[in-house]
């Protein structure tokens, strides 16, 4: 549920770019970039500079000056950069041009009241200006590009977009353009007639006539057949679709949305996706923030987690074992992984015992892998995680007890006819 709090505001240190022939650009929070294509911020009539060459944004300690894979490289004064902080004014260098930036003094960007949009959770500046941005968007027709990390909750932000939006009710289609075998792609996308290849025995409607109305998420925009890309284009500039096979086009209201965990602008620069259909597509381009960026959170998320499981009588000792145990950890696995520690966490914590020995199981990689992206559904992740839980538990529980039932019950708090299904269930009742 959406909640309000006092609002907050984000310290950011701005300023401006000024670029070939004197032209002023301010520099926010919301990258400015820096390219050759028409789409840019900053447009540069230049060869040696890449489609998208480089983002100028502001953040706290002055300019970040960020390299997007180009060609020729970004140069800050002499030096070649991927990534820098420009703290006083600087020529910033890309192909033949340059590009003069000034850093100014510090300004508060206010971040809204809102620490919740549809699921997706955070009180942290950089979840609050996110949510206001989503907010804002939302009932727009335009399309958006969502970036970030694996387990960041891309598809979440998305269906939020959509559940907020007039669209809301109408389909949400979601096409994985990772997992599209190259040769049904079009198919897929566009719908095909009966008899237009080998296999097609009826006509078929594709993901853009199905999502007629409503949204279409293209998720991992960036492994998109590059074949497949200026058909696309051309789909949502015209608004309409013809099937494979078929003569006559069929006119579509279709709002899209795509993410990406790729790096999409050296992608572009590689050739290997069309920076025209980048820039329609990401008419509004977001980021969702890792989790190591916005550790302020976790308290919130594993509060939300637990009480969506019905659970949140055990949030306090879930957060205290990873406030002990995982401080350091970086969280490879974003808010995804956070989520299956606390679920199996809090699904086992009325056992004794229970989150102790989970996690070490887990860290030791007896059970459930949680610094990887989970490649089974939840409940068979979670009946996995049970099974190695109660295994681990009752071998070191009849260990302790030297194999006595009774003693083994007392210790576990629980009934010997229920001590002595778990050792049956798992073949570790003893032998005469």
């Amino acid at each position: 549920m959406r909640t309000k709090q006092r609002e907050l505001h984000w310290v950011v240190r701005g300023g401006v770019a000024r670029g070939p022939g004197g032209k002023t650009h301010p520099i926010d929070v919301d990258a400015v970039v820096v390219g050759r294509d028409p789409g840019a911020a900053i447009a540069l009539d230049d060869p040696e500079v890449s489609a998208v060459h480089c983002e100028l944004r502001a953040v706290d300690a002055g300019i970040l000056v960020r390299d997007l894979g180009s060609t020729n490289g970004t140069y800050v004064g002499p030096l070649r950069i991927r990534e820098a902080i420009v703290t006083t004014p600087s020529a910033v260098t890309v192909g033949r041009a340059t590009i003069l930036v000034e850093p100014e003094s510090e300004h508060r960007v206010d971040v809204g009241w809102s620490d919740a949009f549809g699921p997706l959770v955070g009180r942290s500046p950089r979840m609050r200006r996110l949510f206001g941005i989503l907010e804002r968007i939302a009932p727009t027709p335009l399309s958006v590009l969502i970036l970030g990390e694996t387990g960041t909750g891309k598809e979440l932000a998305a269906k939020a977009i959509h559940d907020a939006s007039p669209r809301k009710g109408k389909p949400f289609v979601v096409v994985d353009c990772g997992s599209i075998p190259p040769t049904l792609a079009e198919s897929i996308l566009f719908g095909h007639e009966r008899g237009a290849f080998t296999g097609a025995t009826e006509r078929r409607h594709g993901a853009l006539a199905e999502a007629h109305g409503g949204t279409l998420f293209l998720d991992e925009l960036g492994e998109l057949p590059l074949d497949l890309q200026p058909k696309l284009l051309r789909a949502l500039s015209e608004r309409q679709v013809k099937r494979v096979g078929g003569s006559a086009f069929e006119p579509i209201d279709v709002r899209v949305l795509a993410a990406t965990r790729r790096d999409i602008a050296a992608e572009m620069n590689a050739g290997r996706f069309r920076s025209d259909l980048y820039f329609r597509i990401a008419q509004v381009r977001v980021e969702l923030p890792t989790l190591r960026e916005r550790p302020g959170d976790i308290a919130l998320l594993v509060d939300t987690v637990c009480a969506r499981g019905g659970r949140s009588e055990y949030a306090p000792a879930v957060l205290g074992w990873i406030e002990q145990n995982m401080a350091a950890h970086d969280w490879p696995g974003n808010v995804r992984e956070l989520v299956n520690v606390v679920s199996v966490a809090a699904t086992l914590a009325d056992v004794p015992g229970a989150i102790d020995d989970v996690m070490a199981l887990t860290r030791a990689g007896g059970g459930v892998d949680v610094t990887s992206e989970p490649t089974t559904a939840f409940a068979e992740a979670k009946r996995k995680a049970m099974l190695d839980f109660e295994r681990t538990y009752f071998t070191s529980l009849g260990e302790a007890a030297g194999g006595n039932v009774s003693e083994m019950a007392r210790r576990s708090g629980m009934e010997r006819h229920h001590v002595r299904a778990y050792l049956r269930k798992h073949h570790l009742e003893r032998t005469p």
